[in-house]
């Protein structure tokens, strides 16, 4: 294998020089996943179990399956590009096999494929570059309505956020608790300096330089990104009185302190004075030929008057000036203008570019710029060369690094042992910024790999820590991955105020990337509760930040929310023409979208498909669907087999529906996850319908409604009793189908499917007041919404006793509640 090159669909494996290339760009694959796809490359002959597939890559047979699926699930992200076929298929119960024609060549590779390395990411992702795979082609469009399993689309929010790797890279997800937070006794504001441009760096670096020597004598003092954040949203100075009350307000700090710094004949003089109108004033003069010497002076003074006792300085010239080095290199990440401060780096003396620390803020750079091996290579030998006693922060640093590294190659079991080593470093240190971000990577870690327990531990441990860091914007992250985490794990009503509170806690700290994908988490928490206007509610906001974060992949995962919440409340003209434009972005420039943009866009174009009844379309879209979401994912893997097979049934292809259905019983038997199981329960029980078993049928309708009694989203409620009730009807057991549609009749006032099952089974059971009742406040649901023809003729009027339902096995106890619902269906209406 070593000697051999492989060619398959557009790509081919170089495994002399250990480089997948799509075409003629090299793809970006973990090592593993890279070796799994050789290896089953090289034994395409066969299926290879997982064992000794473990054994080949790792060179061990104790490492845990989650390991193997990790990299089986990197390589198949890898290899989809949307004309290539699925490249591993999973053999049940046994491991994988390769199945896709191969051709072997030399491993020389031919000139004309020679490609410069993949371009770097933008330090605002936190995101791979992957390869990536266009949405079908969309088919006429008329008018359209959209019910998609919304917990397939939580499920994977969390992965879209990713986690920081320092106070200047564009973060994750966003912040939200009713809990104030910590507060503070000092908000130092940025400086005024009165200099040239050369000086700009001083603006921020005098500010940081005060705010840690404050900190260091014992002042609770408000983060330096937190104060950069704030005041990025204000008009005009922050000292101002209004701007300065809303900082201190957001911030909890008692005091604010201003800063000026300028030049004169005697060199720098540095100034510190409470800003707030307190009385006494507190001030500070700090002069020296050197600007952070002048500020040095001034903190302490500041820090004396204040009662507290600053820390020593280095006399050492050499210090002094590496110590200014490090403090603008801070300052230009706090601007976040990383060009700026990797030439400040580059600036280093020989001897300065050896000490670790520039090594590591090297490092820092080389990763929020996308040169991820870079970053990779310096912090390995990073740590090989920084004492684990002597410097127990710094390390853990670089271990956080390496996880945040992990996070964006989507290794969660590397994050993971990454993350832990950080903690371990600091067991002892006071550095609790450190320990949260240690924390941070250890939930994202076990959220990836859905250990909920483990990852809301890892969550209320990192609020500890950055509750005793005073860090607000940290701590709004922290609940912003809860409320993002309780989604994914069905819990969208816990997700709902803490979500809420983020967005604003996000908006007041300008943190625009966080902010928008916390309010597309409001919108799936919205639907998920049946509130579709509520969900719509969040569409102006997420236009706006679409627009201002200035990334098209933002935007468009934005905008995938907001035809999901236009098409909730009928708007359906606008809601079909942003999946119009969505689609012609992924076949145009699919990198434009991010993954799970595109892995929704099919799911969510299918279910469109399917409401306006265009078969063909819907057909296509699904097969697109199962083609681009990953095995591995039970969510949002199940939703497209049951799209799959509702479209199947629709275009009237049963023998390829039948197909679909065994595929899915098949790859359910391996996965065990409620929203999933409720999907292939009601294509089991569609299937059973159309072969004539009413056995069968009845015992999977009621699997499914059971199953989503217990998993308590509204949205997967109404997904299995609105398919069980009509079955019902369908039947005539009128007395069973209100019970089942009774469960959902509580979302009939705000949600147009629920609205509409009561018409239907007021019509069936021949109520007419109850009938025209629901039918009206199901107009006013429906925007655009068709409501089938049949549904707008009255019913006769019946004073026929509702005959007794069969007696069969019911699981969820509808046979006790039998003769009560009877006993209503007689009057209802009347």
């Amino acid at each position: 294998m070593a000697e051999s090159l492989y060619r398959f669909g557009a790509f081919h494996l170089d495994m002399a020089t250990r480089v997948l290339w799509h075409g003629t760009t090299p793809v970006a694959l973990p090592p593993k996943a890279l070796d799994c796809i050789g290896y089953l490359v090289e034994q395409r002959q066969r299926a290879v179990g997982r064992d000794e597939l473990i054994a080949a890559v790792w060179g061990k047979a104790d490492l845990s399956d989650n390991a193997l699926a990790q990299a089986i699930l990197q390589a198949r992200r890898a290899l989809r590009d949307g004309t290539t076929g699925e490249a591993i298929r999973t053999v049940p119960r046994f491991g994988y096999h390769w199945s896709l024609p191969v051709s072997v060549e030399s491993a020389a590779m031919p000139a004309a494929d020679t490609a410069p390395p993949p371009a770097a990411a933008s330090p605002a992702d936190a995101i791979p570059t992957l390869p990536v795979t266009a949405a079908p082609p969309a088919g006429p469009r008329r008018r359209a309505g959209l019910r998609l399993g919304l917990a397939a689309a939580a499920a994977v929010l969390l992965a879209i956020l990713g986690w920081t790797l320092g106070r200047v890279a564009p973060p994750p997800p966003a912040p939200p608790p009713a809990v104030a937070g910590p507060a503070s006794d000092v908000l130092v504001l940025p400086a005024r300096v009165q200099a040239g441009s050369e000086h700009g760096w001083m603006r921020l670096g005098v500010m940081d330089l005060v705010a840690g020597r404050l900190r260091a004598a014992g002042q609770a003092v408000v983060p330096s990104d937190n104060v950069v954040a704030l005041a990025q949203r204000l008009d005009g100075d922050p000292a101002e009185p209004a701007a300065l009350a809303e900082l201190l307000r957001l911030t909890g700090a008692a005091r604010a302190v201003s800063v000026a710094a300028e030049t004169g004949a005697n060199g720098w003089v540095v100034a510190l004075v409470t800003a707030d109108g307190r009385q006494p004033p507190v001030s500070a003069v700090g002069q020296a030929p050197d600007v952070l010497d002048a500020a040095r002076q001034a903190a302490d003074q500041f820090a004396r008057a204040s009662g507290f006792q600053p820390p020593p300085t280095a006399a050492d010239d050499a210090e002094k000036a590496f110590a200014a080095l490090i403090q603008q290199v801070e300052a230009e990440l706090l601007a976040g203008r990383l060009d700026a401060a990797r030439q400040r780096l580059a600036t280093a003396s020989a001897d300065q570019r050896q000490r670790p620390e520039v090594r590591h803020q090297m490092a820092q750079i080389d990763f929020l710029q996308g040169r991820l091996d870079a970053a990779q290579a310096a912090w390995d030998t990073l740590l090989g060369d920084v004492p684990a006693t002597d410097t127990p922060v710094l390390r853990a640093k670089i271990h956080n690094g390496l996880s945040n590294l992990a996070y964006v190659r989507g290794d969660n079991l590397a994050v993971i042992a990454q993350a832990q080593a950080a903690v371990r470093a600091l067991d002892g240190a006071n550095a609790p910024f450190e320990l949260g971000r240690a924390l941070i990577g250890l939930a994202s870690g076990h959220g990836g790999l859905r250990r909920y327990d483990e990852a809301l531990a890892d969550y209320a441990q990192a609020r500890v820590a950055f509750t005793a860091a005073g860090d607000r914007l940290a701590l709004a992250r922290v609940d912003a991955y809860q409320g993002l985490l309780d989604i994914s794990r069905g819990r969208p009503a816990d997700a709902l105020p803490v979500l809420a509170g983020a967005a604003e806690r996000l908006q007041a700290f300008h943190a625009l990337i966080e902010e928008l994908h916390t309010r597309v988490g409001l919108v799936y928490a919205h639907l998920a509760l049946l509130q579709p206007a509520q969900a719509l509610a969040q569409n102006a906001r997420l236009a706006e930040l679409g627009e201002r974060v200035g990334d098209p992949r933002r935007r468009h995962y934005a905008d995938l929310a907001r035809a999901r919440g236009l098409a909730a409340t009928g708007h359906l003209a606008e809601a079909q023409a942003i999946v119009d434009a969505l689609e012609a972005t992924a076949a145009a420039e699919p990198a434009l979208l991010l993954e799970q943009t595109r892995s929704w866009l099919p799911l969510v174009a299918g279910q469109l498909a399917l409401v306006r009844d265009d078969a063909a379309d819907a057909v296509i879209q699904a097969r697109g669907a199962l083609a681009v979401t990953d095995e591995d994912d039970p969510i949002e893997r199940a939703a497209a087999f049951l799209l799959n097979w509702r479209a199947l049934r629709q275009a009237g292809l049963d023998a390829e529906a039948a197909q679909v259905a065994q595929a899915a019983a098949t790859w359910g038997r391996q996965r065990d996850h409620a929203a999933a199981r409720i999907r292939l329960a009601l294509i089991e029980a569609d299937g059973a319908v159309a072969a004539g078993d009413d056995a069968t049928a009845e015992a999977a309708f009621e699997r499914a409604l059971a199953t989503a009694d217990a998993y308590r989203v509204p949205a997967d409620l109404l997904l299995a009793a609105n398919a069980y009730a009509r079955h019902l009807i369908a039947r005539g057991d009128h007395a069973r189908a209100s019970i089942v549609a009774g469960r959902v009749a509580a979302w009939a006032p705000t949600d147009f499917d629920a609205a509409l099952l009561q018409v239907a089974l007021y019509r069936a059971i021949g109520q007419p007041g109850a009938w025209l009742a629901a039918l009206e406040s199901t107009r006013t649901l429906a925007g655009e919404r068709r409501i089938p023809p049949a549904l707008l003729a009255p019913p006769p009027a019946t004073d026929t006793p509702v005959p007794e339902p069969p007696a069969v096995a019911r699981g969820d106890g509808l046979q006790m509640e039998a003769a009560a619902a009877r006993r209503h269906l007689a009057t209802a209406g009347r």
